[in-house]
């Protein structure tokens, strides 16, 4: 790659309106046909765990695991961070205070100050080892550490450029500016496109924490979803919504937290 290949995107991706209908269509266009797309694959380790929250409303508790996997197809009616409408990923985080801290921003719209939002948190273990695409970013020491010395991270000023590009987007808030999925998910899908053509196929992509500093995500196909991920804990969290400050909400840590008595993985039901 040269510093003229990633001037060239930004010149591109500069001229398209993320508020049209054609947005993302002309991205995924160019992110799999027309520029260069440094892949960096990486394997995450068959026994090791992926964390995703979710909250209760109404305070009511979940029962089955389809709760807090990845939603119902129907309900899937907007881009997201990897997924376009009607396409099912399965969001998760490295640990827990990650996987709190990106659902968070959406409890300023569920409670007000004073109120308490109730979080559900599954502890999912991988059964296989997965194969994700990497989006590094330079700012994250602890995702940089994680990632390690891969031949592809060559630290030089155009890799960190077309990443640190990449990840203006990858760091937007999705909540104030939802049409910036567009880009997002476009350039994830052309990652799973352009893999496959590689013969390289991947089950997920690996992102930095728009929400934790120092943690990162995961975007999980379905396919491996239903054939290697185990639920092996859940538990409920209180956490109460204490003031405003600087126009944004502060929470209180944890008040206590409750762990289901049992899974039933025959029924796929959760027993508290």
């Amino acid at each position: 790659m040269e510093k003229s290949d990633i001037f060239s995107l930004q010149e591109f991706i500069g001229k398209i309106d993320l508020n049209s209908d054609h947005a993302y269509n002309k991205l995924i266009k160019a992110f799999t046909n027309k520029f260069i797309m440094p892949l960096i694959f990486m394997p995450l380790k068959k026994s090791s765990y992926t964390f995703r929250s979710r909250t209760n409303i109404n305070g009511e508790d979940f029962l089955s695991y389809d709760d807090i996997s990845y939603p119902d197809e129907k309900y899937v009616t907007k881009y997201s961070r990897a997924n376009i409408p009607q396409q099912i990923m399965f969001y998760s985080s490295d640990n827990f205070h990650t996987s709190l801290a990106e659902l968070l921003p959406f409890g300023e719209h569920i409670i007000y100050p004073g109120q308490t939002l109730n979080v559900t948190t599954g502890l999912w273990e991988f059964e296989e080892q997965i194969f994700v695409a990497v989006i590094p970013d330079f700012g994250n020491k602890r995702l940089m550490d994680y990632i390690g010395k891969l031949p592809e991270l060559r630290v030089n000023t155009i890799v960190v450029e077309y990443w640190n590009f990449i990840n203006h987007y990858f760091c937007d808030q999705g909540i104030i500016n939802p049409n910036v999925y567009k880009f997002t998910s476009a350039f994830c899908n052309a990652m799973f496109a352009n893999s496959k053509q590689m013969n390289a196929e991947i089950d997920g992509v690996l992102y930095t924490s728009l929400q934790d500093a120092d943690g990162w995500n995961l975007a999980i196909s379905q396919k491996f979803v239903d054939k290697h991920l185990r639920l092996i804990d859940v538990s409920k969290h209180l956490i109460t919504r204490r003031e405003d400050r600087n126009g944004k909400p502060v929470y209180d840590n944890f008040m206590g937290s409750v762990s289901a008595k049992r899974l039933d993985p025959n029924l796929h039901r959760i027993i508290w």
